[in-house]
């Protein structure tokens, strides 16, 4: 798609080199700021957030169509904190102060759900979206043991590994002196190197561009354009590629369409019925198990039902 409110991109880079700025010039922005980077920027909306709480709070607001047509993007800044957040409201939830506490690693399995199922709901919605971190040298060693330095995010690994999954871009913000001893940023879309960890989901995107969300556009429409070239532009449209939003299950809802539909059925015929429900129902509850035994937890096994 040409429109590019309907990728997500992932920024870091050193402090002060134009990640908030770049972000915050995609459409218009809301900005979640779990730190304060956007003081200096002139006319940014953001909200300051000091909990997961705040962000499962936001994301009912951005469920709105009237918050939906006032913003085109989400910046999430920074991404290193979020995911501290989102341990902390993991380990709430669960009674404990370390999320390696709770029983058989099922910790990092229930932050990782979490923190996924955020930043894909966000993308789902069709906001465009902005991931941002800071970065760090880190060294690696081969299968050889020979060591190498490569430039990472600083947001710690499992929040890292999920945000890169999720992004089209992944680019390094890196501070520069040009020729004429003059302080630059540009910003790395791919490194020949490897020294850099970063890669783009565009085949012909260019390695190196200027710092800037007009640099960023021109370089994706001219990948984009190559790539049309070789197919006559059947697969290119101006049109917003976004996913399908998860349909939301109301427990309460189909616990009521369940009941009712179960009371017409056996009324109908419950010699017929009967057996068929309790076939069903044992299908995805277990055997034995009533529909008014189930929680809001089972909500989908409910809507299979």
């Amino acid at each position: 798609s040409r429109d590019l409110t309907g990728y997500a991109t992932y920024l870091y880079g050193e402090a002060k080199s134009g990640k908030t700025t770049l972000a915050s010039q995609a459409g218009t922005a809301l900005i979640m700021a779990f730190e304060r980077g956007y003081n200096a920027l002139p006319g940014v909306f953001a909200v300051d957030v000091t909990s997961w709480g705040d962000v499962r709070s936001l994301l009912r607001e951005l469920k709105k169509p009237e918050v939906k047509a006032k913003f085109q993007s989400v910046v999430f800044d920074t991404i290193d904190i979020a995911g501290t957040l989102c341990e902390k409201y993991i380990c709430a939830q669960n009674g404990v102060d370390k999320i390696g506490e709770i029983p058989y690693g099922g910790g990092w399995t229930l932050m990782k759900k979490e923190f996924e199922e955020v930043l894909r709901t966000v993308t789902q919605l069709g906001y465009a979206v902005f991931l941002i971190s800071h970065s760090k040298d880190k060294v690696f060693k081969r299968q050889d043991g020979t060591e190498y330095n490569q430039i990472v995010p600083s947001c710690p690994t499992t929040f890292n590994e999920i945000a890169k999954n999720l992004v089209d871009i992944y680019a390094y913000s890196e501070k520069y002196m040009d020729e004429q001893g003059n302080s630059k940023v540009r910003l790395v879309l791919r490194s020949k190197d490897n020294s850099i960890d970063c890669g783009c989901r565009f085949k012909y995107i260019d390695p190196v561009i200027d710092m800037s969300y007009k640099a960023l556009v021109d370089a994706l429409n001219r990948a984009i354009d190559k790539e049309a070239a070789e197919t006559n532009g059947q697969y290119v449209t101006d049109e917003r590629n976004v996913l399908s939003v998860a349909k939301t299950l109301d427990y309460d809802i189909l616990l009521n369409d369940f009941n009712s539909l179960a009371s017409q059925l056996m009324a109908k015929d419950s010699a017929a019925y009967g057996p068929k429900i309790t076939f069903i129902v044992d299908k995805y509850l277990g055997r034995g198990k009533k529909v008014s035994d189930s929680t809001p937890a089972q909500v989908e096994l409910l809507n299979q039902i």
